[in-house]
């Protein structure tokens, strides 16, 4: 009797994800830090504000920088030596952080940092998707974004009661956990490519259990290509003239920048500087965190039973009235003060960063990987992910030199990007829940009236 079991996938999955949580923390760094390095010259020094911000922004830069490489080499080393590889420069980048002795020390960690992020936010979620099966293939890609979304909360946690230079020390200890990502087993569809079917049927029953029926999957996985499939497998670049690949291009960029420009960053980074702007005490931070765990919790739920398509539209509905309720309460209360509304406003911060981490700061990247055919995934997630940490150094620059993190027509902007979203969501983004990718290509390929190699029937 064939029997699926999937601690395995639940484990390699877990696995995976530790490098995700690491980023989180390097995110929610920068936030906590910035009382203790800023006015308490907690490294011996007092970078300026001007400082302040190239550190914030290089976080990005790295991010940026390094998703592209880790796209091309993806296709040579497999998900999970890409993976393993950022555990130097996540640890260079934390040593740089603890002793640096200088900002261009610092500089240079938060950078390396970034790169690790970046190198995560593409071999994560093409690792999850290749490791589950259809109907868990939701479930599993959100645990990404959820992973680093625990590292932003312990990040604003630990930095509410600890200083800076024990919570870097702690950060350091906490790296050695990255040593279990070598129990992790790489993805059959890479041993299939590479032709080691001894190794795709021995990672195939660790993640589905030893009383699988591993030849299905196998036969799966060998199926003939299309020749646009083939294309795309011996010449990535080429995947490009078809024009539905083009076009999953093109919704995943206009996704990034939704996810980048909606103002999650604001309240991620400059946590501290709102509630400062409400006259609230300082701990309440720690709520931020905890509304984008229970965010990850419904996303997670919610994934395989609402579908992608109506979470993300609903949540973007619920963004749009908190940044609404954001942008009148800090309006009202700079004009004539009060008691109760800098609660009102604050309180409608953790619903905005709750609906985010629920829609559209996981389902982001869930979506990328789907839209893009199996062969087109390292590049063209790579190329969504490089845009995306593009926008979001455009984002934080834009944000910090300004000085417009307190201004109410801030979030009033805000409140139009959630309503572009939902629009643009229910015009252009197909459900992909429960359908194999050869299903997605073929319904990409209807709503854009193109019918083609690449969308034939599997």
């Amino acid at each position: 009797v064939y029997r699926v079991n999937h601690a395995g996938l639940y484990k390699a999955t877990f696995y995976s994800n530790i490098g995700s949580f690491f980023f989180g923390i390097a995110m929610g760094w920068s936030s906590g830090a910035e009382q203790s390095v800023m006015y308490r010259s907690s490294y011996g020094y007092t970078p300026s504000r001007l400082q302040w911000n190239y550190l914030c922004i290089l976080l990005t830069l790295g991010a940026m920088f390094w998703c592209l490489p880790t796209g091309i080499l993806l296709r040579w080393c497999g998900c999970k030596r890409i993976i393993l590889a950022q555990l130097l420069p996540n640890t260079l980048g934390w040593c740089l952080t603890a002793w640096g002795q200088d900002i261009n020390m610092l500089y240079a960690g938060r950078f390396f940092l970034g790169m690790c992020g970046g190198a995560h936010c593409v071999a994560v979620p093409i690792y999850s998707s290749e490791i589950s099966p259809v109907r868990k293939r939701g479930i599993m890609g959100v645990c990404f974004y959820g992973a680093c979304a625990v590292g932003v909360f312990y990040s604003f946690l630990i930095s509410s009661f600890l200083e800076i230079k024990k919570v870097n020390l702690i950060n350091l200890i906490l790296l050695l956990f990255g040593l279990l990502q070598f129990l992790m087993p790489e993805s059959p569809d890479y041993y299939v490519k590479r032709r080691k079917m001894d190794r795709a049927e021995n990672s195939i029953r660790w993640l589905r259990g030893n009383n699988y029926n591993v030849n299905k999957e196998l036969a799966r996985l060998t199926k003939e290509p299309t020749q646009s499939e083939h294309d795309q497998r011996q010449h990535p670049y080429q995947g490009f003239k078809y024009q539905v690949v083009r076009r999953s291009l093109g919704r995943v960029v206009v996704l990034a920048a939704f996810h980048k420009f909606c103002g999650s960053y604001v309240f991620i980074i400059y946590s501290y500087e709102l509630v400062a702007c409400l006259t609230l005490p300082q701990y309440l931070v720690v709520a931020l965190g905890v509304s984008a765990l229970v965010g990850f919790l419904v996303c997670m739920f919610l994934v395989e039973q609402m579908g992608r398509k109506y979470l993300l539209i609903v949540c973007s509905a619920i963004m749009f009235f908190a940044t609404v309720i954001i942008g009148i309460g800090f309006k009202l209360f700079l004009e004539n003060g009060g008691d109760i509304l800098p609660w009102v406003t604050f309180l409608s911060m953790p619903v905005f960063l709750g609906a985010y981490t629920a829609g559209l700061g996981t389902l982001t990247w869930l979506l990328t990987v789907e839209l893009f055919a199996p062969p087109m995934r390292p590049l063209g997630c790579s190329i969504a992910a490089t845009i995306n940490w593009l926008f979001a150094s455009f984002a934080v620059f834009w944000y910090s030199s300004l000085k417009l993190v307190c201004q109410p027509y801030l979030f009033l902007i805000f409140a139009i990007i959630a309503v572009a979203s939902l629009l643009f969501t229910l015009a252009f983004i197909p459900e992909t829940k429960g359908i194999t990718p050869k299903r997605i290509q073929r319904r990409l390929g209807r709503q854009t009236g193109i019918r083609n190699s690449s969308s034939s029937e599997e």
